[in-house]
């Protein structure tokens, strides 16, 4: 079992790492109501025996979930059980489960206790970290959402078990993320394990669950609300793949989209003259080598270019006709650029098509 402490403004944050690290769920106090949010399709029985005073809250799952009408039924919910605000809500799931009930627990009387346990690797390396919570809003992905750290976080990787590995390749990419542009040391650990890793040796998917944990706590600790533009590395792919997530009318799984993404935002970086020679391909080739999208002929839909271009111009970052982007100049570092948005517009329509 692992655990890192990290404090931030306004909350300490724990994260427990390993087998079993489920049952410290246990020390929530009794006299306290919880609220345990999960996917329809997931079982919470393991969880029931270290809870006392809990309430089920079986949910969507997918992109349908993110609509912010969905989460004002849900805090309707909380509100007609009587929750206050010394009681908490438990996020158990994948990235969306954490982004939405995250949301909810902001701005429910200003703020409940929160517990995160993701269940996937995404959610494990990097959407249950951080303190970002987000939902849709016409058709533009996370645009309301708030900054709200989880209490604890919980990564048991005895979910990851019963992952198909499917789902544990859409969770690399985030790793393989930072590797990227934060850490050549994953990046070179990831390189010699994708076996171990999608045979589910968990002693390998831990170290890469504390790696990848450690990075974005940097980060977060560093820049939590996102106003000193280091928090920005943490969206190296996303600009160009939540527009592929868009085109396809997220349709597309997040990490294959982020896939594409780094790999056009890689390109982008050389183009401009930041990237050192061999960024591009070592970027598509360790997402290659992990068996990941590199290009939107290799994704299992098609995008519509109109509406991904149209995302771009919505994204939150855009400030004064220009886009803050961090580009890799090498493997395990970056840097800050203001891209003109026609720039990227460009950039993006050619990788796109």
């Amino acid at each position: 079992m692992i655990k890192i402490s990290e404090d931030f403004c306004n909350t300490s944050t724990q994260v427990i790492i390993g087998q079993n690290a489920i049952s410290h769920l246990s020390e929530i106090g009794e006299n306290k109501k919880v609220a345990v949010f999960h996917p329809k399709k997931i079982s919470i029985d393991e969880v029931k025996k270290y809870l006392k005073n809990y309430y089920d809250f079986p949910i969507d799952d997918g992109e349908e979930a993110k609509d912010i009408s969905y989460s004002l039924k849900l805090i309707k919910d909380l509100f007609e059980k009587g929750f206050d605000r010394g009681d908490y809500v438990v996020a158990i799931g994948g990235g969306t489960v954490t982004d939405v009930v995250g949301f909810i627990a902001s701005i429910y009387m200003r703020g409940l206790n929160l517990v995160n346990v993701p269940t996937t690797i995404l959610g494990m390396v990097d959407a249950a970290i951080g303190g970002k919570t987000g939902v849709n809003f016409e058709n533009v992905k996370n645009v309301l959402g708030t900054f709200y750290q989880p209490s604890v976080i919980i990564a048991d990787l005895n979910f990851v078990k019963t992952l198909p590995v499917e789902e544990i390749k859409k969770g690399i990419a985030e790793v393989i993320k930072y590797g990227l542009v934060l850490d050549k040391e994953l990046y070179d650990f990831l390189a010699l394990h994708k076996e171990d890793i999608y045979n589910k040796d968990l002693s390998v998917l831990e170290t890469v669950v504390y790696k990848s944990a450690l990075n974005k706590l940097m980060v977060v600790k560093e820049d939590e609300r996102e106003t000193k533009g280091i928090r920005i590395v943490l969206n190296f792919g996303h600009t160009i793949g939540h527009a592929v997530e868009a085109g396809s009318g997220f349709k597309i799984p997040h990490g294959y989209a982020i896939s594409v993404g780094m790999v056009c935002e890689a390109k982008i970086a050389e183009e401009m003259g930041y990237a050192e020679e061999g960024v591009v391909e070592d970027t598509t080739w360790i997402l290659s080598h992990y068996e990941l999208p590199i290009s939107v002929d290799s994704l299992s839909e098609k995008i519509d270019v109109e509406k991904a271009i149209g995302a771009i111009t919505k994204d939150k970052k855009v400030r004064g006709g220009k886009l803050l982007m961090p580009f890799p100049t090498r493997i395990g570092d970056w840097k800050r650029v203001d891209v003109p948005l026609e720039t990227l517009k460009g950039f993006a329509e050619q990788c796109l098509r």
